[in-house]
């Protein structure tokens, strides 16, 4: 692979006196791109490869189909190996053609002239060597697709030591009459310190396979296996509550921003179980979740005026049953509005500014549903009509939600009068002698026959 980086200057300008020679250098390039990311994403940056492998072999079209459900992705996998003293990832995903090895793969971000596969998740071209750099000092791309095997190693130390940036290819072989196994095998070993202990920690695999179920689980509901030391990675559900007069939110919109295909978003907003850690908005970019459970100002929360002058209040403990699903979607990756780690939104790009007007627009009804819910505690436990609805709804698969504008809910109609408790207490000689003189005995009776008492005499009578 050539890179058009140099560490040297132009040969046309060596001997010009007025060049002042601004290339990076390896160092500067690999101590940035490993600084700024935790290992845990890090390593789920490449599984996004794995991913966009199995779009390129099923064409997978729109996320908009796999909420659907569906088996599109089904017997392929990512098998993730994760030990003190190795990391190991496996797909079966169709291979690196060499063409592609050679000339954009390996390169240090984004290069002109790549054909982007269409719905990417690896979108800025630095996740699988951020990732390679970041864990030790040696590793091995192997891959196959129909055409070429062949492999690449790289001794980190020596390869920071040598002025041309190249990879080499090694022992390539032509497949074109042979029944060859595509996919892809990436190794790192000579772990860093810091890697290897952490690969020998149970709460790091634990927070990797949590990691990786949140990121992927959009594409592991639709077929494609995921594993971690041989354990199965099984995705979340994504349901909101239905019937009893409660219908959630399903909205679809389509935007052209610039030149190229549009961008396409599905909005979902509801109730489900209430779960502190479960509750508030869930983000997706070409099905890969950015955001998980967010509760903060980046999806709306807080008082801040959306559209038509819309908004809603902090979170807070009573909207642990808010769910919200926000898929977004374009052929072209460039379009969405996420961060280059893919660990957040970025505020600035268009598309978050008129994502984050409908995450509002869709709250806000919801919002009110839950602080109507919240003023049912101070009632009988019979008299709560949204109480009653909630447990009349069943859980139901967002994919099976037909399109509606907005969250809506009924009161269902009361079968009575409203009760209110009253709650005192007495002395209970006090209690005794009053419960004789009513001819009862539990001090709830007691409590039920003087109200009774007291309401005929001063409201019925008027006899005060």
């Amino acid at each position: 692979m050539t890179d058009p980086i140099k560490e040297d200057a132009p040969e046309t300008k060596k001997d010009d006196p007025n060049a002042v020679d601004a290339s990076p250098t390896k160092e500067f390039f690999v101590d940035t791109i490993t600084r700024d990311i935790a290992l845990d994403r890090a390593l789920a940056d490449l599984v996004d490869n794995c991913i966009d492998g199995a779009k390129r072999l099923r064409d997978a079209g729109h996320a908009d189909e796999n909420i659907a459900g569906g088996k599109r992705y089904e017997n392929l996998y990512a098998r993730l190996t994760v030990n003190p003293n190795e990391f190991v990832i496996a797909d079966n995903c169709g291979g690196i053609a060499i063409d592609t090895a050679r000339k954009y793969a390996f390169k240090f971000g984004r290069a002109t002239g790549f054909t982007e596969t269409p719905n990417s998740v690896g979108q800025f071209g630095v996740g699988m060597k951020r990732a390679l750099f970041k864990m030790g000092k040696r590793f091995e791309v192997k891959t196959a697709d129909t055409h070429d095997s062949y492999r690449i190693e790289v001794n980190v130390p020596e390869w920071l030591g040598e002025s041309s940036w190249d990879f080499r290819i090694e022992d390539r072989v032509d497949n074109a009459n042979g029944n060859v196994a595509v996919g892809t095998t990436i190794r790192s070993w000579e772990l860093y310190r810091g890697v290897s202990e952490l690969f020998g920690q149970e709460y790091f695999l634990r927070n990797l396979i949590g990691r990786i179920r949140t990121a992927q689980q959009h594409f592991m509901r639709n077929g494609f296996a995921i594993y971690i030391n041989d354990e199965a990675i099984i995705p979340n559900e994504w349901q909101l509550q239905r019937g009893a007069g409660i219908d959630p939110l399903h909205q679809r919109f389509e935007d052209q921003l610039g030149d190229g295909p549009p961008l396409r978003t599905r909005i979902f907003a509801g109730v489900g179980p209430s779960n502190q850690a479960q509750a508030g908005w869930y983000v997706f970019c070409n099905g890969r979740c950015i955001v998980e459970a967010d509760q903060s100002s980046a999806t709306g929360w807080g008082d801040l005026a959306g559209v038509g002058g819309i908004g809603i209040p902090r979170y807070h403990n009573q909207f642990a049953r808010f769910r919200g699903y926000a898929f977004l979607d374009c052929a072209k990756s460039e379009k969405l509005p996420w961060n280059t780690t893919k660990t957040g939104l970025d505020y600035e790009d268009p598309a978050y500014r008129m994502l984050f007007g409908r995450l509002i627009t869709a709250a806000r009804p919801v919002i009110d549903f839950l602080n109507e819910l919240d003023r049912e505690t101070d009632i009988e436990e019979q008299d709560r009509e949204l109480s009653t609805s909630l447990r009349g709804s069943t859980s139901t698969p967002i994919a099976d939600l037909p399109e509606r504008a907005a969250f809506t809910y009924s009161i269902p109609a009361r079968r009575g009068p409203t009760l209110k408790p009253i709650s005192y207490k007495k002395p209970e000689t006090e209690v005794g002698e009053l419960a004789a003189k009513l001819k009862v005995r539990a001090p709830k009776d007691v409590g039920i026959r003087s109200f009774e008492y007291a309401y005929q005499r001063l409201v019925v009578e008027d006899d005060l």
